[in-house]
């Protein structure tokens, strides 16, 4: 019986701690509530979950000003790998495409890596230096 019960609190505790998973629909959901609640955060103008290639990809589109687009980049990036850490089947890369207010400027996208943008934006494990020169790509759109 004691090992019966030390069992079961073990098994419960585990289970607390355990972050909770959300579908894709769930995800997508909650994402354009994560951008409204801050009033710093950039304009959320698309987003979309899918696969491509066999890797699930979790992208959002912003709007963003010539002024503030690296802190528009910042927050995007930072809302898909807090986001992208309760869904239930990882994501594989995070991506954001920026539109520049701007006239004639391309769109400019950023590619993540997923587990390596959590080891720096959640984790703490890797310096931003190294996220930024290994972990993320950009390309004009």
């Amino acid at each position: 019986m004691k090992y019966l019960l030390i069992t079961l609190m073990f098994t419960s505790s585990n289970f607390l701690l355990a972050k909770p998973k959300f579908t894709d629909q769930q995800i997508a959901a909650m994402t354009p509530q994560y951008f409204k609640r801050n009033h710093s955060a950039p304009k959320l103008t698309g987003l979309k979950i899918y696969t491509d290639n066999g890797q699930r990809i979790y992208q959002v589109e912003i709007q963003v000003t010539r002024n503030r687009s690296n802190d528009d980049l910042s927050f995007a990036v930072s809302a898909l790998a807090n986001m992208g850490q309760y869904a239930k089947k990882p994501f594989k890369k995070y991506v954001v495409i920026m539109h520049s207010d701007m006239r004639g400027k391309n769109s400019d996208i950023c590619e993540a890596n997923s587990r390596c943008t959590a080891d720096y934006m959640i984790r703490k494990q890797v310096t931003y230096d190294h996220w930024y020169k290994k972990c993320i790509t950009f390309t004009s759109g």
